[in-house]
Formats: C-alpha cells, sequence, structure tokens
C-alpha cells in the first residue's frame, strides 16, 4: 500500500535488510497497518487538527467568564489502530521503534485531554475561575507538541521503508520489462517527493523549495508523457479484460499526476496554503487508484 500524504520527510532510520523486509508478507501487513494508522492521524479530527484547535482557544489568556471550547478529536480511535499495527507479526527495526515513541506521545496527550475536554465541555473552568485550565495549559501544549514531533519522526521513518520497498519493487518490474508498471511506481515516487518538500508553512516562500520542485514537476512531467505512450503502446498488445483494466487504471494515475502538476505550478505563483491542498488531494487520489490496480 502506497501511503497518503499530508507532507512527508526524509526520514533517517532503516538498517541493512529494509528491502528483505519490505518483501516479507508479514512485515509487508504491518507496514500497510503503520500506513493507515498514519493517515488516519492526518485527518480532519486528527492529532494536527486536534492540537491546533487546543492551542487557538489561547487558554493561558482567557477569562472564566469567556466560552472556551476545545475538541479532543479522534485521537483515541487513531491510538487504537496505531496500537494494533504494532501488535502485528514482523519487525521493522526503527520503524517500529518510531512507533512506538509516537504511541507512547499519544497516550501522554489523550491522559491529559480527555479529562481537559470534559472540564471545558461542563464548563467546570467557570466553577473554579480558570484555575486548572491555566495550570494545565502549559502541560498540555508540550504533550501535543511532543507527539506531533513523534508523529514527524514516526512520517520519517515510514517513508524510508516504504521507499525501501518501493526501489525494490521498481528492480523487479524493471527486470520483467513491465514499463507501465514501472513508469507508475516511479512516477508516484517522484509525486511523493514534490509534495513532501511542502513540511512547513515557511516552505511556501522558500525559493530552494521551489527550485526542487521546478526539477521534480520536470522529471514527472516527462515521465507521464513516456507513461501515456507506454499505456497505448500496451493497449494494442493486451489480451485479458483484468490486463485492460490495468491499463486504463494506470491511465487515470497519470492523469491525477499531471493535475497535480499543474496545482504544483499554481502554489509557485499563489503560495497558498489552500493550493498546496489541493495539489495533495490529488496526490491521494492518485495513492487511491494505485492502490486499487488489478
Amino acid at each position: 500500500m502506497l501511503g497518503a500524504c499530508g507532507g512527508s520527510g526524509s526520514g533517517s532510520g532503516g538498517n541493512g535488510s529494509v528491502e528483505a523486509a519490505a518483501n516479507s508478507p508479514a512485515t509487508a501487513a504491518k507496514l500497510s497497518a503503520y500506513t493507515e494508522a498514519y493517515n488516519a492521524l492526518l485527518e480532519t479530527f486528527g492529532l494536527p487538527a486536534t492540537a491546533k484547535t487546543y492551542k487557538e482557544a489561547r487558554v493561558a489568556g482567557r477569562s472564566p467568564s469567556e466560552t472556551i471550547t476545545i475538541s479532543d478529536g479522534w485521537i483515541e480511535n487513531e491510538a487504537t489502530k496505531l496500537k494494533a499495527a504494532r501488535a502485528l507479526p514482523g519487525s521493522l527495526g526503527p520503524l517500529d521503534a518510531a512507533a512506538e515513541t509516537l504511541d507512547t506521545a499519544l497516550q501522554k496527550v489523550l491522559a491529559r485531554l480527555k479529562p481537559l475536554y470534559a472540564y471545558y465541555n461542563t464548563k467546570a473552568y467557570r466553577a473554579d475561575g480558570l484555575k486548572r485550565g491555566k495550570a494545565e495549559d502549559a502541560q498540555m501544549i508540550a504533550e501535543f507538541d511532543a507527539a506531533l514531533k513523534a508523529m514527524d519522526d514516526f512520517n520519517a521513518a515510514l517513508v524510508k521503508q516504504r521507499r525501501a520497498g518501493a526501489d525494490a519493487e521498481l528492480a523487479t518490474l524493471k527486470q520483467s520489462g513491465d514499463t507501465v508498471g514501472y513508469n507508475t511506481k516511479l512516477a508516484m515516487q517522484q509525486a511523493e517527493d514534490l509534495v513532501g518538500l511542502f513540511d512547513k508553512p515557511e516552505d511556501l516562500r522558500d525559493p530552494a523549495v521551489f527550485a526542487k520542485g521546478d526539477a521534480l514537476a520536470a522529471s514527472l512531467e516527462k515521465l507521464l508523457a513516456e507513461q501515456q505512450k507506454a499505456i497505448a503502446d500496451a493497449k494494442t498488445k493486451a489480451k485479458e479484460p483484468v490486463e485492460t483494466s490495468r491499463l486504463s487504471i494506470s491511465g487515470l494515475v497519470a492523469d491525477m499526476l499531471g493535475s497535480m502538476i499543474g496545482q504544483y505550478r499554481q502554489v509557485k505563483q499563489s503560495h497558498s496554503a489552500n493550493d498546496t491542498e489541493a495539489m495533495v488531494d490529488s496526490y491521494n487520489r492518485a495513492v487511491g487508484l494505485a492502490n486499487n490496480m488489478p
């Protein structure tokens, strides 16, 4: 399974047998479960969104006479997914270690956030003059920040492990002569690298980031042009319906990544977070199509 993206990084980690690990059925299933758990944390009510909502409440400067609202999001369900992934058989070395650190950080967030949510939801802060809320505010923010850092580190290890598996698969596809499959896999790698450039708000105005982005976009655009020719050629030789279906989906993936390139160029002009989200959404839709390839 390829992973959806909310801005991915390049991690350190891995070991001398990451390619072998990626090809093991047990570790492949565990890697897929880790990817699903990470993607869940990125959802609308995930960790970053819940932390943002809490910080925007600005508890330290508020009065108990004001209406203060926070969210507990869906972090508990997402932490459960991560814990279930950790319990699966198979060893992924640094990725397992990063998952353990993230799990611990999420449990600390939940241990404080759940009672605080009840405190604000029932407006108990008006009864104690917001004393408890202010006393716990700095620690709650620190625990959110620690969990966000652990999430970034987990994503870096996840990308590294996924890339090892993708590189091994690329080599197999190239050796087998499956040009369309090879191009699809390579295009998804380059697309992941492109969306991964925009990890922080300041990246949207960094000329060095856009210099890398221009090179990736140009390379991906050339690859997609080659892919369309490869798909057209393969369709003339396809005999089985499943092969025709695979080629059609490969074409849709290429089209979606072409849209993503256009959105990248829009981001370069607008420096807009909304345009960046549209670019990432196109990447995520391409991931969904590629994951459903017959």
